[in-house]
């Protein structure tokens, strides 16, 4: 069974110092940190939930995409490549690549490198990253006729995905070795692919904007599927990051400045069934204690029953802290996990 949903915000303020995201254009989760980043122009906001609650990384600056690797923020900024460290927002080292015209899309590899598209000019560039603070760049491919945007590494086969904007816009494979650009389609029908990541099943996720809509596909490509629309809050969605370890996809919708996340269970799929859950109210927070990965729905509800707040999420297995608006002086929560409905009363 397939959840698919997304996080909508029913006009509750958070926090006074929660900052609105503008000019939005990437998206990246953080596994350690359980937490989201997001691109803001000339600065980089983080969340630890996805409620909106969104406060300035430090000092840090991201214009377009971004990749977590090795205990490290990366983040195009302007056509730099800037490495921040995860714990403090402090930034370990920068690069420019002489002659670019806009770098754009971000992945990366585990073994230390990252894969970077220029958008303007048509190639695609490695960095050595093993050394925040010495990076180095390589040219791997350039000169394939098309205009690359997103890019995924898929270590196990040793490529890079890239998908490329325009017209009938193709997705390619970039050999991580040799820089052989190999198309694996040659012509989606959509128009504009922009973001695009993979899920723990090897299958792929595309963003386009032209239709509206992420699409599904298998991964060697031969099949495909809309999965998200604009029915799903979906606006010009540009970067797009897969969160495996709790099977959401989060993008960056540029069209409305607004993140929107959408749940997927797949990890779950053959865990214990029937094992206890727990949830906890303190301080304005519920504290929800899984055996494994599960889709929850809290409803907030005043003294007469009217519902003031809502939100579902995929959480991970483990204790988590689940944020709350401010909530009624008398009222209930009500909270939906595998099939079991807990109420906090009393409030």
């Amino acid at each position: 069974m397939r959840f698919l949903w997304t996080v909508i915000a029913l006009g509750w303020a958070v926090i006074s110092l929660a900052q609105t995201p503008s000019n939005i254009e990437a998206v990246e989760y953080d596994p350690d940190g359980n937490r989201w980043f997001v691109s803001n122009g000339s600065s980089l906001l983080v969340t630890e939930n996805q409620s909106g609650d969104w406060q300035f990384f430090g000092d840090a600056q991201a214009s377009h995409g971004m990749e977590v690797l090795n205990g490290a923020l990366y983040a195009i900024g302007n056509n730099v490549i800037r490495a921040y460290d995860l714990s403090s927002a402090e930034e370990l080292g920068s690069i420019s690549i002489p002659g670019v015209g806009f770098l754009n899309g971000m992945g990366s590899h585990s073994n230390g490198t990252l894969v970077v598209s220029d958008f303007s000019s048509g190639r695609i560039y490695t960095v050595d990253v093993t050394a925040p603070g010495e990076m180095t760049y390589s040219l791997l491919a350039a000169n394939f006729g098309a205009t690359p945007n997103g890019i995924v590494v898929d270590e196990a086969n040793s490529r890079a995905i890239v998908v490329c904007w325009g017209s009938n816009a193709d997705v390619l494979s970039v050999d991580m070795e040799s820089g052989e650009v190999t198309p694996l389609v040659d012509g989606t029908g959509m128009g504009n692919l922009d973001g695009v990541d993979m899920d723990g099943e090897g299958r792929f996720y595309v963003s386009s904007w032209s239709p509206t809509r992420v699409t599904r596909y298998s991964s060697d490509f031969s099949d495909a599927e809309t999965v998200l629309n604009s029915s799903a809050g979906l606006s010009s969605p540009a970067d797009i990051s897969y969160a495996m370890e709790i099977d959401t996809l989060g993008i960056a919708n540029s069209g409305s400045d607004n993140v929107t996340f959408h749940g997927f269970e797949t990890s779950a799929v053959g865990a214990p069934m029937g094992l206890d859950w727990s949830v906890d109210l303190r301080a304005g927070a519920l504290y929800i204690t899984l055996p494994y990965p599960e889709h929850i729905a809290v409803t907030v509800m005043d003294a007469t029953g009217r519902q003031v707040w809502a939100r579902e999420e995929h959480l991970p297995s483990g204790r988590t802290r689940f944020p709350l608006p401010q909530v009624p002086a008398v009222g209930l929560i009500s909270v939906q996990c595998d099939g079991i409905t807990r109420v906090i009363r009393g409030f």
